[in-house]
């Protein structure tokens, strides 16, 4: 029986599974999938950040517990390092990644492609053509993991994981143990050459005949005429056309199907988000095999080349002049950042608005504080990721001027530590507010993330000799400017703890 979305789906599949370890950090489009899993009653872990996450869950698979890390894209980029040296250096049951993609970039600080770092990593990266395979992909990640020592990736969107599901009937099977010699009885180079050797082509055969390809049994009028699509994710459900080559694996490539699907086309349309990286792949194979297949897609500018795909974008490919692309891009705010519960800091922009001098330069964090960079009073000037903006406010103090750092305290917990222990060990001008709502208030989710009522003890473990503490809604205008000027005149590291309770935006 169908679930009611892919997500649910999802959650129990991995439950009847039993699933050891679900760790991961709050952010859209993941959020919800992670209370989902904590709902149908899986070991869910909210970690700090995902380094943490990813190592834990490498720990689980070493141990022959199968795992799952899910983290938006943006947090894949954290966990990198360890995800890269897992490859060769093994694991042991199944660890698989699911990476939340966001197109367009509705709830992230940037459209990128998690499939980069499969690419990267030499990893498999499955890209389930539609919301009903999701929770078979999962399932034949694990499987995959476990076979091979490896962890995978499972690429998700908002717009797969809202869509109808259903729980997989493929058992997991592999019962996987760490191989200790893989890792230490062969040198790092050897390593790679135990990778290359026997890892990599055993995958690509694997994925080679994957049921999750969906792809036309015989040749259709379309493909008489010398055209098809081929496409992987949630936009494969957007294309009507019958000669379609619907990938599961966005890397590796199923080769010689895909050769064989085109060695009698005219012309081929990459239908993909975000990132052209299969279009580039499919031009690769085209080039290697001497074929004369002219390939379409979001480099050619038959698709657009940002943003989140429309079934009206494919429709009408076909014809489009790529020279006359024009992509409505609004030139305004979503006022739904107005509805996140981020307000209750109101007065302290308006006090720093007041007392900086026209042109000093703020950092914000990738948290509540971008609110003042789109909205009035727009004292923020930078935001770069969670956690940056302490160092980037003691790069902006070699200016001459005390740099001002604002920071949410979930991005304190996550990576803003060691910007501030690297402030005090060198002495850093900075002036460091954390806006404590002890709340992940830009994504909130059911569990509470960890340390948030350890702010103030963390402070201090880093050495900071001055630290005030204030409540929004009991300290005056004039207290409060008094604070700020003072603290900006003196020198050094100083922290000022800014407590309000989590709300909208002039509540």
């Amino acid at each position: 029986m169908p679930m009611k979305t892919a997500r649910e789906a999802l959650a129990k599949t991995l439950k009847q599974n039993k699933i050891a370890l679900v760790t991961g950090v709050y952010g859209d489009p993941c959020t919800a999938l992670l209370d989902e899993c904590a709902t149908q009653g899986l070991h869910v872990e909210i970690s700090t950040e995902e380094k943490v996450a990813f190592a834990q869950a490498l720990g689980a698979s070493v141990a022959g517990l199968p795992s799952v890390v899910i983290v938006k894209q943006v947090g894949v980029n954290v966990l990198a390092d360890p995800l890269v040296t897992a490859v060769t250096h093994g694991i042991g049951a199944g660890l698989l990644l699911i990476a939340g993609d966001d197109p367009g970039a509705a709830k992230s600080q940037n459209e990128q492609d998690s499939r980069w770092y499969a690419k990267l990593a030499h990893i498999p990266v499955l890209t389930p053509p539609g919301p009903q395979y999701v929770s078979d992909a999962a399932i034949e990640g694990l499987q995959l993991s476990g076979t091979l020592g490896i962890p995978v990736m499972l690429q998700v969107t908002a717009r797969l994981l809202d869509g109808e599901g259903r729980p997989s009937e493929m058992p997991l099977t592999v019962e996987a143990r760490f191989d200790r010699d893989r890792a230490w009885k062969n040198l790092i180079l050897d390593r790679y050459k135990y990778f290359y050797q026997k890892i990599y082509p055993q995958l690509c055969e694997l994925v080679e005949d994957s049921p999750l390809h969906r792809m036309p049994e015989a040749l259709t009028p379309a493909r008489e005429r010398g055209y098809g699509v081929i496409s992987c994710g949630f936009v494969s459900t957007l294309v009507t056309e019958k000669n379609h080559f619907a990938l599961g694996y966005a890397h590796p490539l199923p080769e010689r199907a895909l050769v064989s699907f085109l060695k009698n086309l005219e012309s081929v349309l990459v239908v993909e988000e975000i990132a052209p990286i299969i279009e580039e792949s499919v031009n690769a194979l085209v080039a290697r095999h001497g074929l004369t297949t002219k390939v379409l897609g979001r480099l050619t500018g038959h698709l657009p080349r940002i943003g989140p795909l429309q079934a009206q974008h494919i429709s009408e490919a076909w014809g489009r002049d790529p020279r006359a692309l024009y992509l409505d891009i609004p030139t305004h705010v979503s006022g739904g950042i107005l509805d996140l519960p981020c307000g209750g800091f109101e007065l302290l922009y308006q006090v720093l608005d007041e007392v900086l001098p026209e042109g000093y330069l703020v950092a914000g964090d990738v948290g509540c504080s971008i609110l003042h960079g789109y909205f009035p009073p727009q004292v923020i000037d930078t935001a770069y990721a969670l956690g940056t903006s302490i160092a980037t406010a003691a790069g902006m103090s070699f200016s001459g001027r005390k740099g001002v750092a604002i920071i949410g305290d979930t991005g304190f917990i996550h990576s803003g530590i060691t910007g501030l222990l690297n402030a005090v060990e060198h002495q850093h001008d900075v002036l460091v507010i954390i806006l404590y709502n002890k709340s992940s208030a830009m994504t909130p989710g059911a569990q509470a993330i960890p340390g948030l009522e350890r702010v103030r003890a963390l402070v201090e473990a880093c050495g900071v000799a001055t630290i005030d503490e204030i409540a929004m809604e009991q300290i005056s205008p004039e207290e409060l400017k008094k604070l700020v000027e003072r603290r900006l005149g003196e020198r050094g590291v100083q922290v000022l703890l800014a407590h309000a309770r989590p709300k909208k935006l002039h509540e």
